[in-house]
């Protein structure tokens, strides 16, 4: 008699459900009848990952020492034996690698965070990159984010050419959807009046924080910028300005999309001097949310962002500046941007269709261990 094919998800991070490039996969091998087993750190800020299917199970782990023995040794002493191991560097990817040696079954890589070489500056960082490195090149394929993070990947781990790797996008099936959503104008008192700009998420520049709040005096009366999620440090002090609001919550998955959709244009910056902001692309989960939800986007002008000028469903600006202008220029086409946003999201980010060579694999490789 067969049994299902499982699979671990070994996934430090304590947003698994909040990303889809977690979220997904897990998804959609679940509702293929895999049982599959998530293991992931929990956290005070973020809400514990929910999946609501029987055969998805949830078990917290710790990064340590004690915590890494205790993962490998469930990783390896599973019955039935686990078909694959999926997970992420660099903690996770070293000690899945470990098991996934000893019960020797596959390993597979979602390179979800860059950490490029040249941006380890610590011994204990130069260690744990040679680790990924040669963590990385044991594994069976590598699941990338976007095209631009593949062609990185495979030069600085030394992947070799036939090491295979599938570009997925870090969003969900289609299509893009506006629901109706008063959240931000209910929960923030938002006149009906106002465009609501929505950054969704970490605010990464320190020192382009103060810029933005100049910038926002110029915007006038008519545009609100809200900031949903906790803001670091640099930012506890928010300053009280009627273009400016918080939505400190850290809201659950099943939230994302109703509360996006009450927004009118969405809004994702990155620092052009990180590799890993600067090679973005599809891997933006802010993009990616905003266009779900049928939202016009303004994005930094970087190289792996032009595909939102191309597609017509945003656009690129160089510095906080130039966010006031993008507004305007959104808002004299709003319509026509947002049918565009409908279209991008279909043709350079739905799961459904970039995931099916990942799935394929995955599952004619249980079927295969299975009849074995």
């Amino acid at each position: 008699m067969s049994q299902r094919p499982s699979a671990a998800f070994v996934i430090p991070r304590p947003y698994v459900d909040a990303q889809p490039c977690f979220r997904e996969p897990i998804e959609s091998l679940a509702a293929e009848s895999w049982d599959i087993d998530l293991y992931s750190v929990l956290s005070p800020i973020h809400p514990a990952p929910f999946f609501g299917r029987e055969n998805v199970r949830l078990t917290p782990i710790e990064m340590s020492r004690a915590g890494a023995a205790g993962l490998v040794a469930r990783l390896v002493f599973h019955r039935p034996a686990y078909r694959c191991i999926i997970t992420v560097p660099q903690w996770g990817l070293h000690y899945a690698g470990i098991a996934a040696s000893l019960a020797r079954v596959p390993l597979v890589c979602i390179s979800d965070e860059l950490t490029p070489e040249c941006e380890a500056v610590s011994a204990e960082q130069q260690h744990w990159k040679r680790l990924e490195r040669r963590d990385h090149q044991r594994c069976a394929f590598t699941i990338a984010l976007s095209e631009r993070r593949a062609e990185f990947i495979r030069g600085e781990n030394r992947l070799g050419p036939d090491h295979p790797i599938y570009v997925v996008p870090n969003a969900t099936p289609g299509p893009a959807i506006r629901l109706a959503s008063r959240y931000y104008q209910d929960t923030l008192q938002i006149p009906d009046d106002k465009r609501v700009l929505l950054y969704a998420g970490s605010w990464w520049w320190k020192l382009q924080f103060a810029h933005l709040v100049d910038a926002a005096e110029a915007w006038g009366s008519r545009t609100v910028l809200v900031f949903q999620g906790r803001l670091p440090e640099h930012m506890a002090e928010f300053p009280r300005h009627p273009n400016l609001r918080v939505s400190p919550t850290v809201l659950p998955a099943s939230l994302l999309n109703y509360a996006t959709s009450s927004a009118h244009i969405g809004l994702a910056l990155y620092d052009p001097a990180r590799i890993g902001h600067r090679e973005i692309g599809t891997a933006s989960g802010k993009v990616a949310l905003y266009l779900k939800n049928a939202l016009p986007v303004i994005v930094s002008a970087l190289p792996s962002l032009d595909w939102v000028e191309r597609e017509g469903c945003g656009v690129c600006v160089n510095d906080v500046g130039e966010i006031g202008g993008a507004v305007d220029r959104i808002c004299q086409n709003y319509e026509r941007y947002v049918e565009n946003a409908k279209r991008a999201y279909t043709s350079v980010l739905d799961f459904t269709k970039r995931f099916e060579p990942v799935r394929a694999k995955l599952l004619s490789q249980g079927a295969r261990q299975s009849a074995s």
